[in-house]
């Protein structure tokens, strides 16, 4: 058995002659090549971290970018599925004038799902909410906002909703249209934050972990191997799972611990490819890492 403390070095790696072009082909080609080609990770495994480590911020930011477009998406159709609910008479115009509300469509109007319901009435057939068959909901009536959730069953008088949203409240499709862009902005920016602190702060420490197992277990085959090329190896492994994960999503595939299984697949096949002839040199086709 061969022992070494890291994987072969070549001798052009540390020089300067690609500068930045050269790093950025590098960058460039981790987006494709860790599919199918083995060199690819024997070279990326001999770079210095900070390059990985770039390229795996990168990857995050990208996969953000890609989501949050996808929540923006999603927000907006809901946006105009409001406006054209408003524009098909489905939503009426609400009008809460000097502690009094006046609904502009049928009633009363009620929404609801399971235990919740939403519902609107100022003609006082309906003056509470029945908390044997619901757990959460809001009321509108003629002259109160009733409130039902954890907290229990709340009243509010309409005149009391003057002191802090002003005289008249009207609540209409120009105002739902202002409001709900303000919410979905909101959600938006948070969805960018929470889904790039996924994709680059929990996924890395996440892949660091894995890794740490890795290289205990590959320290039995090849004693003092540096963790460094061992995380590297993880880091471009992510790849290809990614670009998996999301074909397997499209035919419907998808389970708890799919990536897992999918990213220590791939990583013990580009390991094995790295470390089975270690003991030969291995040319470099990338001269130099433009950032160390």
């Amino acid at each position: 058995m061969v022992e070494t403390t890291a994987l072969p070095q070549n001798d052009n790696e540390n020089k300067k002659d690609g500068g930045f072009l050269s790093w950025f082909i590098f960058m460039a080609k981790g987006f494709i090549f860790p599919c199918f080609s083995p060199s690819f990770y024997k070279t990326a495994s001999r770079k210095r971290l900070i390059t990985p480590v770039a390229f795996f911020i990168l990857l995050g930011i990208i996969i953000t970018f890609v989501t949050t477009i996808q929540v923006v998406v999603a927000m907006n159709k809901f946006g105009n599925e409001i406006q054209g609910a408003y524009e098909r008479g489905e939503i009426p115009t609400i009008v809460i004038e000097d502690g009094i509300a006046s609904v502009d469509g049928p009633q009363p109007m009620i929404f609801e799902d399971d235990r919740t319901i939403f519902a609107i009435d100022t003609t006082g057939k309906i003056t509470e909410i029945d908390t044997r068959n619901y757990s959460e909901g809001f009321l509108l009536t003629r002259t109160e906002f009733h409130v039902v959730n954890d907290d229990g069953y709340r009243v509010i008088l309409l005149n009391d909703l003057h002191q802090r949203l002003g005289n008249p409240i009207v609540i209409d499709k120009t105002q739902t249209s202002n409001l709900w862009k303000k919410i979905s902005f909101g959600i938006n920016v948070f969805a960018f934050i929470g889904i790039l602190i996924w994709n680059s702060l929990f996924r890395f420490t996440y892949t660091v972990l894995i890794g740490l197992i890795a290289w205990g277990l590959t320290s039995i085959i090849r004693k003092g191997i540096g963790f460094s090329p061992i995380l590297i190896t993880g880091i471009y492994a992510t790849v290809p799972v990614i670009y998996l994960k999301f074909l397997l999503k499209l035919v419907n595939i998808k389970f708890f611990g799919l990536y897992t299984l999918l990213l220590i697949a791939i990583w013990a096949l580009a390991l094995w490819s790295i470390l089975r002839n270690t003991e030969e040199k291995i040319e470099v086709p990338l001269d130099t890492d433009f950032i160390e």
